[in-house]
């Protein structure tokens, strides 16, 4: 866990000017710092600090943001794998309420685009020639470049996937008339990821470039191949194939070769960060000192949390913005007994109440998800939180593993007519479920498949993905469009929402997307033309 590159401890919003920014806003007019851009970057060293401070913009996504609402629940709760316990929610696991001034949709927005300023701003600065003149080390400008290309089209992936239609901002943007951008089109957002990313593989070095010590956790050529694969397999569903999005998807995967599948538990465990299965992290971290948890946490000093949050799967205060989530019903029944991801996903287990990471047996009580708790990240043994709050997690936030886009490899095959590569997929992420017992004894279950199904491909990604950065819900909503389920059709039941089913308001089309934040269509007024997504 020492070796994780430390992201961030990086001042780089005063040295840009801008803070705060939506696609469109007035929080342009901020007063210029002691330190301005034209003299900060004057070394290769400090080009890394500008490129570490895109990193950082993770840390603001995942880590517990105790003074904002956060984004937890939009990637959390939507989908049939994980519940809530907490009536506060009912936008995001219920779909009750759901609308333009929801706090956490409008979080999500601004952060998303501080980050794709934050790459527009780098992207620019590395184009100039006495940027590149400062450059030293070998191949690490190409590198940088690449880094900041993923980390944008990361971006412009999720804009894609949770609103359909978002200004399309791939400029540094020098004033406030400059901002106001229409809204993009049909698949733009996601085709502009997929430019990136083809420029980013393209740049980017192999993973032995990067230095273990100082440097593990910067993404290289195959990171951007695994999110290649994701925005392929995304656009064929929304699609119907018609790029021809799933041969690319199997293009993209076979370029994937230093990576392979480790015990299970490994990918949620802190003494196993970016281990061979890992293709991206969010490289949590702890503050040095007491921190104050409420302020915002990526600035070079100790004000404020840079790690993960998971108290959300915990009985800790600090889920007091967020609530309680654990394993549905749907969940609970997925797995076969025996199957020795069950347990390193949910157990009767109850750690980090109050802060106790090793709580004593027996242990305490839950009357929740019936009498479990996700194990993933928090399960004890293989979780760690800092000291002063108990709050924050340097363990890693994993957002791409290979299992992931295995499967998703499996899909492609089994669209394009090569059904036996399909089942080679799947048997992998099954018999790697065999060996992830604890004592290293082989189960007998998951068996293997003698044929494989698109069914049989959604199960899996249940089993083997649930809680895991949103992809449950990307997945629901993705296979509507293709075409492989029907969401009109489903149900409280199915969705394993286990409260009154009158309150579940499901509505498709509409939720198949977030509103728009009124605060985006009261400041662009090129978005505000266009209206808000369907139903909103």
């Amino acid at each position: 866990m020492m070796n994780k590159i430390k992201y961030l401890a990086i001042i780089f919003l005063a040295i840009s000017g801008l803070y705060g920014l939506n696609s469109c806003s007035d929080e342009l007019n901020v007063d210029p710092t002691a330190e301005l851009e034209g003299d900060f970057y004057n070394s290769e060293q400090r080009m890394q600090q500008g490129v570490g401070a895109c990193y950082a913009m993770f840390a603001n996504l995942y880590g517990p943001v105790l003074n904002d609402p956060g984004m937890h629940a939009m990637f959390m709760l939507p989908g049939d794998d994980i519940s809530n316990f907490d009536s506060g929610n009912a936008a995001f696991a219920a779909f009750s309420g759901l609308n333009e001034s929801n706090g956490q949709v409008t979080y999500a927005w601004r952060r998303y685009y501080q980050l794709l300023y934050r790459c527009n701003f780098m992207l620019e600065k590395l184009e100039e020639e006495e940027v590149k003149a400062l450059y030293r080390r070998d191949g690490l400008w190409q590198a940088n470049k690449g880094e900041v290309l993923f980390l944008r089209a990361w971006a412009y992936y999720r804009l894609y996937d949770w609103f359909g239609k978002a200004p399309l901002q791939d400029k540094r943007i020098p004033s406030i008339g400059s901002a106001i951008l229409p809204p993009s089109e049909g698949t733009q957002m996601l085709d502009k990821a997929i430019s990136d990313l083809n420029l980013a593989v393209e740049l980017l070095p192999n993973v032995n470039y990067w230095t273990p010590a100082t440097e593990k956790g910067r993404v290289w050529n195959e990171s951007a191949y695994g999110l290649l694969v994701r925005a392929h397999v995304l656009r064929a569903r929304h699609t119907k194939n018609a790029n021809g999005d799933y041969a690319k998807a199997i293009t993209a995967f076979g370029k994937i070769t230093s990576r392979e599948l480790v015990t299970f538990h490994y990918n949620f465990s802190v003494h196993h960060e970016n281990n061979k299965e890992s293709l991206f992290e969010f490289q949590a971290s702890s503050a040095p000192a007491m921190d104050n948890a409420w302020l915002d946490n990526d600035f070079d000093v100790n004000i404020g949390q840079m790690g993960a949050q998971y108290h959300y799967f915990t009985n800790h205060w600090g889920n007091y913005m967020s609530g309680k989530y654990g394993p549905s019903l749907k969940l609970r029944n997925a797995f076969e007994d025996g199957d020795p991801r069950k347990a390193e996903t949910f157990a009767p287990i109850f750690t980090n109440v109050n802060g106790n990471v090793n709580v004593p047996q027996p242990y305490p009580s839950w009357d929740k998800f019936g009498g479990n708790q996700m194990q993933k990240y928090v399960k004890p043994g293989h979780c760690e939180f800092e000291r002063d709050w108990g709050l924050s997690s340097p363990n890693n936030y994993r957002l791409m593993r290979y299992a992931d886009i295995k499967l998703l490899a499996a899909e492609a095959y089994l669209q394009t007519n090569q059904p036996a590569l399909a089942l080679k997929e799947v048997n992998d992420i099954r018999e790697r479920a065999r060996r992830s017992t604890p004592d290293g004894s082989i189960s007998s279950v998951p068996a293997d498949l003698t044929a494989v199904t698109m069914q049989d491909i959604m199960d899996e990604r249940l089993r083997e993905l649930a809680g895991e950065d949103g992809i449950r819900w990307t997945d629901l909503r993705s296979w509507h469009r293709a075409g492989y389920i029907d969401l009109s059709t489903w149900t409280a039941s199915d969705f394993g929402f286990e409260f009154d089913a009158e309150n579940f308001r499901l509505s498709i089309p509409t939720h198949l997307l977030f509103p728009i934040p009124k605060r985006e269509l009261d400041t662009n007024p090129l978005m505000a033309a266009s209206g808000n997504n369907p139903g909103y």
